[in-house]
């Protein structure tokens, strides 16, 4: 997951209402209009500290919030860091698994969707401008996706684009409370009775005072660090490989199967997926004209990372290789280290994920219930029944399906194939059409038909197997 990914990685534009946008404002983050946050600047100028709000204000809060055009304050470094950090989510760590399922055919998908994924990228942010009639200058007059679907489908595209966010965003949480659960079984195993059911109770409620954090100040900080985890996580992953050169064959990569490559390709579809916040990040950067070249710099090094970490591992264990790949890991101390850092990461990724579906959640359901609107007395009852019934949902569907790496592949099918491949192709045709070479219509509908061939036999297949999981669980 894209971290959700996952991250980390995929994460939706936010529909603020005027309360929410002037509690966000009052505590001081980086949405600030520029000249409140030009006095914060001066209030906080200097050395250590300057630099880590600024990193902070960077990495994080351009991702969750659209900041406005004219708000330019992130440099290409920035833009591009922030960037790497959603396409190197926790969905990374299905990547050896997918590559297990695809064999060399998995190593070229990698390369193949990372490419597309960055081209349909610059397609949606393309979609963002519009070229003034009167004077011919290029304008910025959308800030989000779901603004740029409304301008294609007027009445509907808003909803479409805005849905299929949110069900990738809830499905990267029900991954998260998965993830956990897998981990600390294989950790726990040898020392207690409790299986992964029991552990995905236990982390989803651990995990659920997060869910109450509502300031994106907080949540910028604990999303830096959960990035940070992950970082070094990855490292020793790649590091465990690497001393174990010995034990790699080439023979331990398979050959091509038809039936497992459509779910390999759904995961790795998820793990890139980011294309809901290549607005906002677009729209932080001094110099936007640097958009292109930065997307193209980052997606080359997420598909090297990936690369990398999905052939050794399965190198090293071939059609062995676990889901998750810290599992297949046998050494105590990488296994323990490689955990620990995952966990982290989850645990502290939780809050960005849950703020995102709930604010959603909020602005469309709050309206109903007037007794229960932020300045009641009786706005408590609210946050306590929907957090805790949407966090026990998310629990009841990990407990369905403990498979993290084929409901990474169900996700990444559906949402991940909208989203990154279907939507920026159709959206530019439509708004763009008159612009473009008839090669230029080729490859966008290339793109199109590729994504929804694969996306479909992955969708099918991960149903298929899920389903099976399913029915020898005795449900």
């Amino acid at each position: 997951m894209a971290s959700v990914g996952d991250l980390e990685s995929g994460q939706v534009d936010i529909q603020l209402t005027r309360s929410q946008k002037l509690a966000t404002i009052n505590e001081g983050s980086s949405l600030l209009g520029p000249e409140v946050e030009h006095r914060s600047f001066s209030s906080h100028r200097g050395g250590v500290t300057e630099s880590i709000r600024k990193l902070r204000s960077h990495t994080m809060t351009v991702s969750l919030l659209e900041k406005p055009s004219h708000d330019r304050r992130a440099s290409a470094f920035m833009a591009g860091w922030n960037v790497s950090n959603l396409i190197q989510g926790t969905g990374i760590l299905g990547v050896p698994y997918a590559v297990s399922m695809g064999g060399w055919a998995g190593v070229i998908a990698i390369l193949v969707i990372a490419w597309v994924c960055c081209f349909t990228g610059k397609l949606l942010v393309d979609c963002l401008y519009e070229d003034s009639k009167r004077t011919g200058q290029r304008k910025r007059v959308r800030t989000n996706y779901p603004e740029v679907g409304e301008a294609v489908l007027p009445g509907f595209g808003h909803k479409i684009v805005s849905i299929v966010q949110v069900c990738e965003m809830f499905g990267g949480i029900i991954m998260y409370i998965v993830l956990l659960a897998t981990v600390f079984n294989d950790m726990l195993k040898a020392y207690t009775e409790l299986n992964i059911y029991h552990w995905a109770v236990i982390c989803t409620y651990v995990a659920f005072p997060g869910i109450f954090i509502k300031r994106v100040s907080i949540i910028a900080w604990i999303s830096m660090f959960s990035v940070f985890s992950l970082m070094v996580g990855l490292a020793t992953l790649i590091i465990y490989c690497i001393t174990e050169y010995d034990k790699m064959d080439i023979h331990n990569i398979p050959v091509f199967n038809a039936e497992t490559f459509p779910i390999g390709f759904g995961i790795i579809v998820f793990s890139y997926c980011a294309h809901a916040v290549f607005p906002g990040v677009e729209g932080s950067m001094k110099e936007p004209k640097k958009f292109p070249a930065m997307m193209n710099f980052s997606f080359l090094l997420a598909a090297v990372i990936k690369c990398l970490l999905g052939l050794m591992a399965v190198l090293r264990f071939g059609t062995h290789t676990e889901q998750v790949i810290t599992v297949s890991i046998k050494s105590h101390a990488f296994n323990y280290l490689s955990n620990a850092l995952v966990i982290t990461n989850v645990f502290l990724a939780f809050p960005i994920c849950f703020f995102i579906v709930l604010e959603t959640w909020d602005t469309n359901f709050l309206p109903f219930f007037p007794h229960l609107q932020p300045d009641s007395s009786c706005h408590w009852f609210w946050l306590l029944i929907t957090r805790l019934l949407l966090a026990t949902l998310a629990l009841f569907l990990g407990i369905v399906v403990p498979h993290f790496g084929l409901l990474m592949g169900f996700v990444g099918s559906f949402t991940g194939t909208c989203l990154s491949f279907v939507f920026p192709c159709v959206f530019h045709m439509k708004l763009k059409w008159k612009k473009l070479k008839w090669y230029n219509i080729a490859l966008r509908c290339f793109v199109i038909v590729f994504g929804l061939v694969c996306g479909g036999f992955g969708l099918v297949f991960s149903a298929r197997d899920l389903a099976k999981s399913f029915n020898s669980q005795g449900f």
